[in-house]
């Protein structure tokens, strides 16, 4: 780093240091920024006279108690100071709205100058450049790491696992996955069957809500501090599907998904509850699962009357038995759209999709248009791999060059300290950087075999994909849904995917081999057969 002449006259300085939490420091402790911000200032003849310190508080806003005190401390000695340090700008903060409105304005507002420990910044324009993409390079990393977050959250809770605070009756709990990674959920406490006898209480059908809260605090049910359960709180207990064993919660899109804790009662007694409570008439005992693996095209496949999903159920046969089935129980469909066996319509889909699959011309043209993006993208990165190898072996050569230096007495202890210090960082932030184009340049180079297998393979792939995987797949080929004629055994859609619509065509074929693509009579113009 390049750092200003040490003949410049004396200036003043406030340190302001500030960590997420005691947990999160990553590598960035309140101790290893202000020896960088001490470091920097006795370089640059700089004299720290205050120091301001944020724990565990977020860099995405300026609410901050010590930042504000620090501006509150610079306007009442307006003149005497001429900057304010920080370890990275990223510890000012992580998003460039609050940064200007909050720190940098009040702070240019007095006569005050920016500088970072670790960063080029000072206030030529390309130092001011400097400044403001390190802000903005710290907001890009809090949006990835809030976008991993709330994804890694919806795939745990699409898993069954619990992430929120224990509720009555449970306390929260570590398992291990099938992976052996420790997964949140709920063990029963000593409270459970006390929620149980309540909740089946209910069930019964001639009990009111207040005589339920009674009842309650008669068999002794207490909340987490041992208060007596409200009449709300029984409410939320009673429509609560936690205690039949499930997890609906936004990350679920508030559908019913299989939890990995033990439920406190049966999910008829739940089912019950919710009629006696609603009014609705549910079946004793029907499951609303979101990704129901027994009812893949659920949310894809529309009534051919009111265009809207159909349900999906397994009512009861004459021998006992279930027979799931596709429906749709609309009112305004009622007499009008016929239910569907859910093997019938999985074959014809099945067949369906072996049909749109693209021919082989079309493959081979964008497997070729794969490999130019693919070879020009990896070319990139293969250069920006070479150059952070070649960084990494300076860094080490520079360290047996710092060793050197201090076994021939050229370099103090401190001075050689410091140095290694500075190297390794310097070297574990290349290291990261490496891992992640590695990570990259791996998937790469293997998009263009899934992609291609996909595209000759579809009926296959879908067959043979979790359920998650044939929503995700089926909305990609068709954005629109699909209507499906139960006589003719087809689908119609009015939208498919443009990798699937370029099917060849030959005059006077069979009618066997003709294009599947007819429009569909009684739909909008638009629909078309597949």
């Amino acid at each position: 780093m390049n750092y200003p002449n040490q003949s410049t006259p004396h200036k003043q300085a406030l340190g302001y240091i500030r960590i997420s939490s005691q947990r999160q420091t990553n590598g960035e402790s309140p101790e290893t920024q202000k020896d960088a911000i001490l470091r920097y200032a006795e370089a640059n003849n700089i004299e720290v006279v205050g120091w301001f310190y944020d724990e565990a508080k977020s860099g995405k806003n300026t609410d901050r108690q010590e930042l504000q005190n620090m501006l509150s401390y610079a306007s009442k000695h307006k003149g005497e100071i001429d900057y304010v340090i920080v370890y990275k700008m990223s510890r000012a903060s992580r998003d460039m709205a609050t940064y200007v409105t909050g720190f940098l304005m009040p702070l240019r507002k007095l006569g005050i100058s920016i500088r970072s420990a670790t960063e080029p910044i000072d206030d030529s324009a390309f130092g001011q450049f400097m400044e403001g993409l390190n802000v903005l390079v710290a907001q890009l990393d809090n949006h990835n790491k809030r976008d991993f977050t709330i994804d890694n959250m919806k795939a745990l809770a699409l898993q069954g696992w619990w992430q929120h605070p224990p509720i009555l009756g449970y306390d929260t709990c570590k398992m291990m996955n099938d992976m052996g990674k420790s997964r949140p959920t709920l063990k029963q406490n000593a409270m459970a069957p006390l929620v149980k006898r309540v909740l089946e209480r209910y069930s019964e059908g001639n009990i009111t809500k207040a005589e339920l809260t009674r009842y309650a605090a008669g068999i002794g049910l207490r909340s987490r501090y041992g208060k007596r359960v409200s009449e709300d709180s029984i409410h939320r207990m009673l429509k609560h599907p936690v205690y039949a064993g499930y997890v609906a919660d936004n990350h679920t899109d508030w559908d019913l998904v299989e939890g990995q804790h033990e439920a406190i009662i049966a999910r008829e007694t739940y089912e019950l509850n919710q009629t006696l409570l609603y009014g609705k008439h549910k079946r004793l005992g029907e499951v609303h699962q979101s990704l129901n693996p027994d009812y893949p095209l659920k949310g894809l496949v529309l009534c051919s009357h009111c265009k809207q999903p159909l349900y999906a159920s397994a009512p009861k046969t004459g021998a006992g038995g279930k027979s799931p089935r596709y429906h749709c129980s609309r009112p305004s469909c009622k007499g009008l759209s016929r239910s569907v066996k859910a093997s019938t319509m999985h074959d014809d889909f099945v067949s369906m999709l072996e049909r749109v699959k693209p021919d082989d011309r079309l493959v081979a043209l964008y497997k070729e248009v794969l490999i130019v993006e693919a070879t020009a993208q990896l070319g990139g990165l293969n250069g920006k791999i070479k150059r952070l190898r070649n960084q990494l072996n300076t860094v080490a050569d520079n360290r047996i060059s710092a060793i050197k230096k201090f076994n021939a007495d050229q370099l103090t202890v401190e001075e050689k300290n410091d140095l290694i210090a500075s190297l390794d960082e310097e070297k574990s932030i290349i290291t990261g950087e490496l891992q992640q184009l590695e990570t990259q340049q791996t998937i790469r180079e293997a998009d263009i075999s899934l992609a291609l297998d996909v595209m000759r393979n579809v009926d296959q792939q879908w067959s043979i994909a979790s359920p998650q995987s044939k929503q995700r797949l089926q909305s990609i080929l068709f954005p629109r849904g699909l209507v499906y004629d139960n006589v003719n055994h087809r689908f119609g859609t009015s939208e498919i995917s443009s990798l699937y619509r370029v099917i060849a065509n030959k005059k006077d074929l069979p009618e066997s081999e003709k294009s599947f693509l007819v429009p569909g009579a009684g739909l909008e113009p638009a629909t078309s057969w597949l």
